[in-house]
């Protein structure tokens, strides 16, 4: 790297700024990106700015365009904000004000042909020559900024039409060439605890909590428009939702405030799946954004009861690897759900809160009959059986053991399908005599013991080997181990 004379001994500042490297950082976004820094700005003012007008003017033959932002706000409290990047800013302590980078200005004129900044008491102008002039005026009220910017007519036009979407604040009325934007009424409102920042004092660093805010849920005019979040008025980014959603806080944001965070938007889809599935179409249930709300941690019991009742019919089940299963709930009328379709978060929420069981549950395959037997009296297969018994006590359960022998089974043990009152069989042609000697302590034994147990305790019983049986395992090994350890300590 070359070093000029220019930059060699000792500089006053610490940091310089490229204009043309902030420009093209810049130069690719949208116009109304841009332009939405500006208006922002007038409505942190509110109440003390009332309105804020937007002109827009085209210049087809040059290609550029004219755009005006002009506010009856207290104006700039320091003019040096219109040309410092990065400096401090009151609305960082504030959670519902937009602003927190002290930046947008800056992002405009970086693009600028050229531009002018009129506030109380101070002019700014920046000439195409990439200089800046501060001269003072007699202005008491008002910022008024003015820049040509290289956009054509087509991205004039975008640009108009994207602040029709624009959602101001009912304390600060939004004019967009001479046109009042009216905002659709929120179709919904509802609060929740979300992520925001906020700087506790001016000096401090930006940090992350917890706020309660509300939520507008808002009808889109067309059933074809994008979908929008919103941080109080202003778009942030497209959605995949039935409806636009504004939250009146500030969200976290990247620098350049047009994407949210993936974990953010799965919880702001729950809330508004929380808020609106009693009213929403049977179509929309599909859709990936309910998915993604049925996922998070926030959800609402309700909300997946409608969801599944949307997706499927009443009497729907899920296939299971039991085929002859799936063959009687077919033809018994019952719409099958293949688990693949479905996530592990899906398949257990659907199960536990809205009832939807294995084809195997409802259709169970029962196996076929065998000759058993119970235990001789005094021998190891009684001795054994208590054992189970008394484990099985513990979980609250009153089991019956009883033996098989059947060489060319290849089932060590089966449970029938019973909440309270289990019957636990074991085949002897497949055990060996001494697995049935005392003590029954090696892993073996708790291995099958507990393996059975889950079955008899899985929500509801069942004899696969699916989801419900596996936490019911769980729920055994825990029955279990409680009672030995209360056991230990008498």
């Amino acid at each position: 790297m070359s070093v000029t004379e220019s930059q060699i001994g000792k500089s006053a500042e610490r940091f310089s700024v490229s204009e043309s490297g902030m420009r093209s950082l810049n130069i690719g976004r949208e116009p109304w990106e841009l332009v939405k820094e500006l208006i922002q700005n007038s409505w942190d003012e509110a109440p003390v700015a009332t309105e804020c007008h937007v002109v827009v003017e085209p210049h087809p033959e040059e290609g550029t365009t004219t755009v005006i932002v002009q506010d009856d706000g207290p104006g700039f409290s320091n003019v040096a904000d219109v040309y410092t990047l990065m400096g401090n800013t009151s609305k960082r302590l504030h959670p519902t004000k937009r602003g927190r980078f002290n930046i947008g200005e800056k992002d405009v004129v970086s693009v600028a042909i050229e531009a002018a900044v009129e506030t109380v008491g101070y002019t700014v102008v920046f000439p195409r020559n990439g200089t800046r002039e501060v001269t003072s005026n007699s202005g008491e009220r008002g910022t008024k900024i003015k820049v040509l910017m290289p956009w054509n007519e087509r991205q004039s036009k975008e640009l108009v039409a994207m602040l029709q979407l624009f959602r101001p604040p009912t304390n600060c009325r939004l004019f967009v060439n001479d046109l009042e934007v009216h905002p659709a009424p929120a179709k919904k409102i509802c609060s929740a605890e979300l992520q925001t920042v906020v700087q506790d004092d001016p000096a401090g660093p930006m940090r992350t909590t917890q706020r309660r805010t509300d939520i507008h849920i808002v009808e889109p005019a067309d059933s074809g428009d994008d979908r929008w979040i919103y941080e109080m008025g202003i778009p942030v980014q497209v959605i995949e939702c039935a409806w636009h959603i504004d939250i009146m806080q500030k969200i976290p944001l990247s620098q350049q405030r047009n994407t949210v965070k993936e974990t953010y938007l799965n919880r702001i889809y729950a809330e508004t799946l929380n808020s609106t599935h009693r009213e929403l179409a049977e179509e929309e249930f599909t859709s990936p954004w309910v998915k993604r709300a049925i996922e998070n941690s926030q959800i609402t019991p309700e909300a997946i009861k409608s969801t599944a009742k949307g997706r499927y019919r009443p009497n729907a089940v899920f296939s299971s690897i039991d085929r002859n299963a799936d063959m009687r709930a077919t033809e018994a009328g019952y719409e099958l759900i293949s688990p693949g379709s479905l996530s592990k978060k899906e398949r257990e929420l659907f199960r536990r809160h809205a009832g939807i069981r294995d084809s195997s549950e409802v259709f169970p395959t029962p196996p076929p009959p065998l000759s058993d037997y119970p235990p001789e009296p005094g021998s190891n297969q009684a001795k054994f059986a208590e054992w189970v018994a008394e484990m099985a006590s513990y979980c609250n359960l009153t089991a019956k053991v009883r033996y098989f022998n059947e060489p060319g089974n290849d089932r060590l043990a089966d449970c029938s399908v019973s909440t309270t009152t289990p019957i636990i069989r074991f085949n002897v042609a497949r055990l060996s005599v001494e697995f049935f000697q005392p003590p029954y302590e090696s892993i073996d034994h708790w291995d099958l013991l507990l393996h059975e147990l889950g079955h008899a305790l899985a929500d509801p019983p069942s004899s696969v080997h699916g989801e419900s049986w596996g936490e019911g395992v769980s729920k055994a090994g825990a029955f279990v181990a409680l009672r030995i350890l209360q056991d230990r300590n008498r």
